[in-house]
């Protein structure tokens, strides 16, 4: 059973420190490029998804003292979205 546990808590989503970029101070300003399949474009830290971007699209990190070393980061998300809002950090690609 401990096995099980193990496995199941391994193929829980990784954003902190996982396989992707994950967005700090030196990323200010900076247009990243989405690794994940899809990632909720969300109006306020935690809120409601309102959108989603695609593996391909962009966003820019924006200065926010909160943001960094959080699981959110907040934004302007390009392509399909093109507005304003908050994204799950650390799923952008090197």
């Amino acid at each position: 059973m401990c096995t099980a546990l193990i496995f199941a808590f391994s193929q829980t989503a990784a954003y902190a420190g996982g396989p992707y970029l994950w967005a700090n101070d030196s990323h200010v300003g900076k247009r990243l490029t989405v690794c994940a399949a899809t990632l909720d474009v969300r109006s306020s830290y935690g809120g409601a998804a309102f959108a989603h971007l695609t593996q391909g699209e962009t966003f820019t990190v924006h200065q926010n003292y909160a943001e960094f070393g959080s699981e959110y980061v907040r934004g302007f998300a390009w392509g399909t979205v093109n507005a304003e809002g908050y994204v799950q950090n650390g799923w952008f690609c090197f």
